[in-house]
């Protein structure tokens, strides 16, 4: 009987050698806990190159439909479409307001409803009613197009993102927008020049826009680029790129209240689907903080770690670093500042 207890005693020690102490279970959770630290960061990488790339194709494919618009009208599509009575030389303009009216001869559209025919979108293009503004498109207008969305931030309008929506609309929206160049495009909302404060980006700014024409870029309003306007050279001279997308800030007050929140919208005019490459301080605004990814609503901008693909007039797209050179920034802007740097790699 000794003996038998005696293996059955080597049996229970073998079957409890075979099992894991409660020590071993901790090091192995904690060496997976590390594998997973370590791997998620390469992962999440390997994702946002991956919609990093969608989105550079996106810019890709809607710099090619500028240009087949352009082979069928030799010429760009205007950046803005307001109605004739736009003060170009004084004065200020209200896009949106323009885009909400039901007056004849009211627009308020975006050069990307031109741009529809040839990104395989052509039944609004021809639903669209062009002797109504945007408002009386309201339908067609509030169309999600998945190539107008970059992959990084969004695959439509996030809850929150109606807040700086044309007429609050829940889609429709836009991550991509045309440069307006090398100038100070729009009037501050928190503004002495009037009596109340307004959001800024409903306004046009005419003056500045066209006080010296050197500054603008490929996109203004009621104007239409042709090729030979872009004398700095296509290949030196951005033409679409990313749109930041700023929505109020909850405990913002004054300057930061109106001037830290987009507008969004492809169908809107205005500085929902353009934005300036203006240096910091330009025209004695001492908000502008010059460059882009900066909080700013006139400004471009993306959800990409450390930059934004940007669209040249060659059909090139290029990938810049938020820390570029504000004032190299600026003269990839402007179309004809006798400028002609080369783009950073």
């Amino acid at each position: 009987m000794g003996k038998v207890r005696g293996k059955g005693s080597v049996a229970m020690n073998k079957a409890r050698s075979a099992g894991f102490t409660l020590i071993e279970v901790l090091v192995v959770i904690s060496i997976i806990g590390v594998l997973i630290g370590l791997t998620l960061p390469a992962v999440n990488a390997a994702r946002e190159a991956g919609r990093r790339t969608t989105c550079s194709s996106n810019v890709k494919q809607i710099g090619l439909a500028l240009y087949q618009y352009l082979d069928a009208h030799q010429h760009f599509p205007p950046g803005t479409t307001l109605a004739p009575y736009f003060p170009k030389f004084a004065g200020y303009c209200d896009p949106w307001e323009e885009a909400a009216g039901v007056a004849s001869g009211n627009h308020g559209y975006s050069w990307m409803i031109y741009i529809l025919p040839f990104i395989e979108e052509n039944r609004i293009y021809k639903s669209w009613n062009f002797t109504k503004s945007v408002i009386g498109n309201s339908d067609l207008a509030q169309t999600d197009i998945k190539m107008f969305y970059c992959p990084s931030r969004r695959a439509g309008i996030r809850p929150g993102d109606d807040q700086i929506m044309f007429q609050n609309w829940r889609s429709g929206g836009t991550d991509y927008g045309g440069c307006l160049g090398r100038c100070n495009g729009w009037c501050n909302g928190y503004s002495s020049k009037f009596t109340s404060p307004k959001i800024s980006h409903q306004f046009v700014y005419g003056t500045t826009i066209y006080k010296d024409e050197t500054y603008p870029g490929i996109f203004a309003p009621n104007f239409a680029a042709k090729p030979s306007d872009i004398r700095d050279g296509m290949s030196k001279t951005i033409m679409i790129g990313e749109m930041q997308r700023l929505r109020p800030l909850p405990d913002a007050t004054g300057y930061d209240k109106y001037n830290r929140t987009s507008n969004d919208g492809w169908a809107t005019a205005g500085v929902a689907t353009l934005f300036d490459t203006m240096i910091a301080g330009e025209d004695n605004d001492d908000g502008a903080p010059g460059g882009f990814n900066n909080w700013f609503f006139e400004s471009a901008g993306s959800d990409h770690p450390g930059g934004a693909n940007f669209g040249y007039a060659d059909g090139s797209v290029h990938f810049l670093s938020e820390n570029i050179d504000s004032l190299l920034y600026s003269y990839l802007g402007s179309m004809a500042d006798h400028n002609m740097p080369q783009t950073p790699e």
